[in-house]
């Protein structure tokens, strides 16, 4: 199927980034922000904790059936007509994934960039720019230029912005329902759900434990950067205004002016974003390639390229005849889509992972207990993990807190950001702790699939 493609943990790490960071940028912080208003900073925890669960059963398939990607996997356990059902519904799952960002980012470039082009044009160089990337490692690479330069980007911004911040703007802190808090993490779940790609891309790695934990790792860069970036959105603009535009994001750029003569700042952002977005779409490319190639017996997947993109032009161009309709789709149906799909399938796939390890005896803990690389993975796992749980019970006691006084609210924020701030630390050192591991014993890391 895939050619042969070797990544490190650090490219993993940064693809997840990658792949998560630009989704809600185009369609979903407008809606986020909407139902959620002062409080859609907190619009990430329950989402951190769906990708983690996402990225743990992946690592339990990787355990149980070293060497399959996820369509492989159901092809073995469901056999040949069930598993084609279910990976068909999956195909049909990332094929609506790829028209809705590539439909939105040229929604996103006409509107930014070159507004007299028609969309046509827009939407084919894009998908000739995607259909030029055959390979994950290739992806990978170019993605280690510049998602370091999109995160940078990003807390560039927050510090340029620093004269336009008004805390009030934020006040009163969890003053929205609970209902909306929640409903802004349930909005962003079908985002995170994206993790769910790299399910195809399991054979990449012989050791699943340091995939996991460069996914994990991935998922807090993510969790951490995009909650100050919304946190920066509502003290910029408030929810008021944030909630009206189709591009808040990019509105909140246009607001930077570092002098008279440099007041389009937003040009040097939108050459870094524009790849950013492409890495996305290309790694869903690339996944839907792999499980059509699994559909035709290992098969290369170059054959199918043309005809695809062909097929992603035309449908791309059928849907969403307005930029508010991928809004509206992205925002308050892609989710329920992306859990009525993805709930199942995880806890059948979660399930036979484990029963299918007991059968062979593989049960084993990846390093041997009572070394010290088991004793600081194991403490660092736990750090990490009680500090997301810590965030949403941060948010549950503060808002319990501000029937009661408004004063104990105020500091919520604060404390949420440092939970994520630790999580993010601490989901790093697992990572590099398993990496070491893997380097002193001499074991293999990398895995290869032709």
């Amino acid at each position: 199927m895939l050619q042969r493609h070797v990544i490190n943990h650090r490219q993993v790490a940064w693809l997840v980034g990658g792949v998560l960071m630009t989704g809600g940028m185009i369609g979903l912080y407008q809606s986020v922000v909407r139902v959620s208003r002062v409080d859609a900073w907190s619009f990430q925890i329950i989402p951190i904790i769906y990708a983690v669960l996402i990225a743990y059963v992946l690592f339990e398939l990787g355990h149980a059936f070293p060497g399959k990607n996820l369509f492989e996997i159901l092809f073995l356990v469901c056999g040949k007509w069930v598993g084609g059902f279910i990976n068909l519904i999956l195909l049909l799952y990332i094929w609506m994934i790829l028209v809705i960002d590539v439909k939105g980012l040229s929604y996103f470039i006409q509107a930014s960039l070159l507004p007299q082009t028609p969309l046509e044009v827009i939407l084919l160089v894009f998908v000739l720019l995607m259909m030029s990337y055959s390979t994950l490692e290739v992806t990978a690479r170019v993605n280690e230029i510049f998602f370091p330069m999109n995160v940078i980007s990003s807390f560039l911004m927050l510090c340029l912005l620093i004269n336009e911040y008004d805390a009030q703007r934020l006040d009163p802190i969890l003053s929205t329902s609970l209902k909306g808090i929640f409903f802004g993490n349930y909005m962003t779940m079908g985002m995170f759900g994206d993790v769910l790609f790299f399910g195809a891309f399991l054979p990449v790695f012989i050791q699943p434990r340091l995939f996991f934990a460069g996914i994990k790792h991935g998922v807090m860069i993510v969790g951490f950067t995009t909650s100050l970036v919304m946190l920066a959105l509502l003290t910029v603009m408030g929810h008021i205004i944030a909630s009206r535009l189709n591009y808040p994001v990019l509105a909140l750029v246009q607001q930077i002016h570092v002098t008279d003569f440099l007041d389009r700042v937003d040009i040097f952002l939108l050459s870094i974003w524009f790849p950013s977005f492409a890495i996305k779409v290309i790694v869903a490319f690339l996944a839907l390639l792999t499980g059509i190639g699994s559909f035709a017996g290992g098969t290369q997947h170059k054959p199918f390229i043309p005809s695809l993109g062909l097929f992603l032009i035309i449908t791309a161009l059928l849907s969403f005849p307005q930029v508010e309709d991928v809004e509206r789709f992205v925002g308050y149906s892609f989710t329920s889509v992306v859990l009525i799909i993805q709930v199942p399938l995880l806890l059948f796939l979660w399930i036979r992972a484990r029963i299918e390890r007991r059968r062979t005896g593989n049960i084993k803990s990846d390093f041997p207990p009572g070394t010290r690389y088991s004793q600081f993975y194991g403490t660092m796992e736990w750090t990490s993990n009680l500090s997301i749980l810590g965030c949403l019970l941060t948010v549950l006691v503060g808002k319990w807190c501000f029937e009661q006084s408004m004063v104990v609210s105020q500091y919520v924020a604060v404390i949420v950001m440092v939970l994520l701030a630790i999580a993010l630390v601490t989901s790093y050192l697992q990572m590099q702790t398993v990496n070491r591991y893997l380097h002193k014993t001499g074991r293999k890391k990398f895995g290869t699939h032709t």
